[in-house]
């Protein structure tokens, strides 16, 4: 039961961070940070939406 309160702690502050990343890298010139930067969202969406998954998962099956 620790892990997975951890895993919801953890995972909504990596998103944040990922999210910043994203931001930073966005407002650079550079193509390659641009790119980067669709990483970055790629990654805070994903560590967003995995508690929500799992509240979901675990709240459809019986």
């Amino acid at each position: 039961m620790g892990a997975l309160g951890f895993v919801f702690m953890s995972l909504p502050v990596l998103s944040i961070v990922s999210f910043t990343c994203f931001a930073a890298c966005r407002a650079q010139q550079a193509r390659a940070l641009k790119i980067l930067s669709v990483v970055f969202l790629a990654a805070g969406l994903l560590c967003l939406l995995t508690p929500v998954g799992l509240v979901g998962f675990l709240w459809l099956t019986p």
